[in-house]
């Protein structure tokens, strides 16, 4: 039985160049997945791409590193002297 996908109507289209081999191989996974080709690359894709902002998203710490960091928010702030130039000066007006 195919899956389906229930939610919003798809109204974008991506197109992709492929070898004959990978199309193969596409479809024999689909196949094999009971899945439309659309589907079985659509699910891989999003998949893969959560994955990817998930890991871009999350910062991983040693505890030695994280001590550091935490230990570095309770220090006082510290001026930044081209920052506080920056915010003293005149916005650029843009239109």
């Amino acid at each position: 039985m195919a899956k389906t996908t229930q939610g919003p109507s798809r109204r974008h289209r991506l197109e992709v160049r492929v070898t004959p081999e990978q199309e193969a191989l596409i479809r024999q996974a689909a196949d094999l997945e009971h899945e439309t080709v659309t589907s079985f690359l659509l699910e891989t894709a999003t998949d893969r791409a959560r994955r990817v902002l998930k890991a871009r998203s999350t910062v991983t710490l040693s505890n030695e590193a994280f001590d550091r960091f935490y230990a570095a928010l309770d220090e006082p702030a510290k001026n930044v002297p081209e920052l506080v130039d920056l915010f003293r000066s005149k916005p650029i007006s843009l239109g």
